[in-house]
Order: C-alpha cells, then structure tokens, then sequence
C-alpha cells in the first residue's frame, strides 16, 4: 500500500514537472533577436528640460502607414548622453534592441541593449522598453484618416 502510495506521488510529480515545463515554453518568446534601428533624434523638452532625448523610427514589423517606434530618455538627462546624441547631427542614431518574435513570427517585444556605443545599463530601466505608435494620416481619397494610438511593447 505504502509503495503503491509513492509510485502515485512520483507519477503526480512526474506530471506537474513535464506540466510547468510546457506552460513555460508556451509562455517564452519563440525567438530573440538583435536588431538595431536606425532612429532619428529630437533633443530637449519644456517638461523634462534640454538634455532629454526622444528617439522615433518607422515600426519594427508593421508597415502600417503611420506606425512608429519610440523611446524617450527622460531620466536619463546628462550633459554627456544630451551631447553624444548631438554628435550625430542629421544622422540617425543606432539603437540596439533585443526583439521577442512569437511562433508567427509577429514582435512581441523589444528591450533595449545599447544606444550607439553607449549600453543599457547606463540608463534607467522605465528608458528600456520600445514604444509604439500611430499617427494620423490622410489617405489617397482625403476621406480615410487612421486615428493616432500609441502602446508600449513589454520588454
């Protein structure tokens, strides 16, 4: 009785064990990949002052008219970043992010791994996640209009 009793607690352990292991499989992304982005850059705020640094690029896997990725560097306010980012005049910044893929290969998300020469971990974690966004824009008939909308992808 007792041996009969352990074979079905193993047998139960056995399953939870294989159980949590396809939930969490089914839970990760497919696929991590390193993207970098080319994004052009505007600084200085009224709100967050001269030194912060909003970077936009077209979207990372929607061809949408009007789609847009975005990330603000808000905290992250130092002469030195402000400076760096100036230093590429009318060129656009590479930005390099770690993007989430699902099985159909759709972004689920995106974490930031550098910004040009400068690493993640001289920012502040809110300056990691990738945004995105639309704005409006008025089709070839002047009739269609798409409404703005903007989300944050979770990183």
């Amino acid at each position: 009785m007792i041996r009969q009793l352990f074979l079905l607690a193993v047998a139960i352990a056995a399953l939870a064990i294989v159980g949590s292991y396809i939930l969490f499989r089914r839970m990760m992304p497919f696929r991590t990949k390193s993207v970098v982005l080319e994004m052009s850059w505007k600084r200085g705020d009224n709100h967050y002052g001269p030194n912060s640094i909003s970077l936009e690029s077209p979207c990372l896997g929607n061809s949408q008219p009007g789609c847009f990725c975005s990330v603000g560097f808000r905290v992250t306010t130092s002469k030195d970043f402000a400076g760096y980012i100036s230093s590429f005049g009318n060129s656009k910044v590479p930005v390099k992010y770690a993007v989430d893929y699902d099985r159909n290969r759709q972004v689920v998300g995106a974490g930031l791994e550098s910004v040009g020469t400068w690493p993640k971990d001289r920012f502040h974690m809110n300056e990691l996640s990738l945004g995105t966004g639309f704005r409006a824009v008025v089709g070839k008939d002047k009739d269609k209009l798409a409404f703005s909308r903007s989300r944050r992808l979770l990183s």
